[in-house]
């Protein structure tokens, strides 16, 4: 299998910055199942700007790589006025093993390996709402790999899984639905979030990603929650549009296996939250309850 992905820095560090681009393009492979075998270099650099800051960042990226236990295979440059950085990565998976973003059943616990909230945070560090180092944890959680979380996945066996990035939590797992003909429902108490997310939604600071995916996913929600604001304005709700950079593994797991999931997860070093379960509703939208939102398949 084969998969690419680049994209502008976010945070101001160049290390950091190739940390997380690598991290985040290795976790198409790892949200299948598969092992990274190679990688290659996208990057787009403005020739002014000179090579010191374009070393670290393929100095962050190709340590990534090593971590991931892949072979770095050279890659392509071009000038450009904007930095962009990322990888394409070849993986490889028995074809009995690999997991798809279908195969969702009803009753599936879904389960999260990472929090929520670093496009947030990274539109609050732009506009000197905070410091880097006061993102630093977020940073960190995100630059981890996926791999050991992918490892436990296959282990275990899940019907689904998808990895959370620039559609956010309900964009990506609305793919889910659509390609298992499944609803679903997420209790937003039980959505894990970076520190100080819902204050800086209500202060209006978040990227126009989140209201691009909000404006298009919105339709999917069943409505207002019965307690608080409308789902529109609701903090709880926006965060789980925000874009994601390398963010965590959401899988369907059976209800037997569970809890022997989120245990092995949590032993290898990997987040689990549970956050919702599958539903048998594949089209239209029923109700909500207090604190849940049900989405359409």
């Amino acid at each position: 299998m084969q998969t690419v992905d680049f994209f502008t820095p976010i945070v101001d560090s160049p290390y950091w910055f190739g940390q997380l681009a690598a991290a985040n393009a290795l976790s198409d492979v790892y949200a299948m199942g598969a092992r990274p075998l190679t990688a290659m270099n996208l990057v787009a650099w403005p020739a002014d700007l000179g090579m010191t800051h374009l070393a670290e960042i393929l100095k962050g990226g190709a340590e990534k790589v090593i971590e991931a236990g892949a072979d770095l295979a050279g890659g392509h440059s071009i000038d450009d006025k904007e930095p962009k950085y990322g990888l394409a990565v070849t993986g490889v998976a028995r074809p009995d093993q690999i997991v798809y973003n279908a195969g969702a059943r009803p009753g599936d616990k879904l389960v999260l390996t990472k929090r929520l909230g670093i496009g947030i945070l990274a539109s609050a560090l732009k506009n000197g709402v905070i410091s880097e180092e006061e993102m630093m944890p977020a940073i960190e959680e995100a630059a981890a790999l996926n791999a050991r979380a992918a490892a436990v996945m296959t282990a275990v066996g899940v019907h689904a899984c998808t990895d959370v990035s620039g559609f956010g939590l309900l964009g990506h797992l609305g793919e889910m639905l659509d390609a298992s003909a499944v609803g679903a429902t997420v209790r937003l108490a039980d959505v894990p979030l970076h520190d100080r997310i819902l204050d800086l939604i209500r202060q209006s600071v978040y990227a126009g990603g989140l209201r691009s995916n909000r404006d298009f996913l919105l339709p999917r929600l069943s409505g207002a929650v019965t307690t608080g604001p409308p789902a529109e304005e609701d903090p709880r709700v926006l965060a789980l549009f925000d874009p994601q950079t390398s963010g965590g593994l959401l899988m369907a797991v059976a209800p037997e296996k569970h809890a022997f999931l989120v245990e092995e997860l949590k032993e290898n070093g990997a987040g689990a939250w549970t956050v919702g379960e599958v539903t048998s509703s594949a089209t239209g939208v029923t109700s909500a309850t207090a604190g849940a939102i049900s989405l359409a398949g």
